[in-house]
C-alpha cells in the first residue's frame, strides 16, 4: 500500500528522452484548528476500511494541536501498536485534508492528569463497595436493606 502511495506521489513521465519528475506532494502550510483535525478525523474513520477498535481509538479522545503537530491519545498500548500501524495512511490523510505538508503526527497512551495526589487503585471488592460508599452513603443502606454480602 505504502509503494502504491509512493508511485503516486512521485509520476515519472518520458518526455523528448529525459525524465521528468512531478511531485504531487502537499506542499501548503495551511493553519488548521483542533475543530478542523477532528473534522477530518471523523471523515477518515467514515471512509476508512479500518476494524471498529481503530475507529474507536481515533475519536475517543480530543486531539491536542501545537501549531502544526497533531497528538492522537489513546488508551492502552493496543490501541497504540494499532493505530502505529495506520499511521503513514492516516498523515498522508490529514495532509491532503488540512492542506499542510508540515504536520507532524504524533499517537501516545492516554494519561489522567494529577491534581498533586496520587490515584488510589480499587482492586477489590471491599475498596470498591468503600468508594461508592463515599460518593453515595444510600449504597450502604441498600446493601443492609437487602442483606448483601461483600465478598
Amino acid at each position: 500500500m505504502a509503494m502504491a502511495e509512493t508511485r503516486e506521489s512521485l509520476q515519472v513521465r518520458q518526455e523528448e528522452g529525459s525524465a521528468k519528475v512531478e511531485d504531487n506532494r502537499v506542499k501548503a502550510q495551511s493553519e488548521f484548528t483542533v475543530a478542523d483535525v477532528i473534522s477530518a478525523l471523523e471523515t477518515y474513520v467514515a471512509t476508512s476500511q479500518e476494524d471498529t477498535t481503530v475507529k474507536i481509538a481515533l475519536t475517543s479522545h480530543t486531539p491536542k494541536v501545537q501549531g502544526f503537530v497533531i497528538t492522537l491519545e489513546v488508551d492502552n498500548d493496543f490501541l497504540l501498536s494499532k493505530v502505529t500501524d495506520i499511521h503513514p495512511y492516516l498523515l498522508s490523510f490529514l495532509t491532503k485534508r488540512l492542506n499542510n505538508g508540515f504536520i507532524t503526527l504524533n499517537v501516545q497512551v492516554y494519561t489522567e492528569p494529577e491534581n498533586g495526589e496520587e490515584k488510589k487503585r480499587l482492586f477489590t471488592a471491599k475498596d470498591k463497595f468503600d468508594h461508592f460508599v463515599e460518593i453515595n452513603p444510600a449504597v450502604s443502606e441498600l446493601k443492609a436493606l437487602f442483606g448483601l454480602e461483600i465478598e
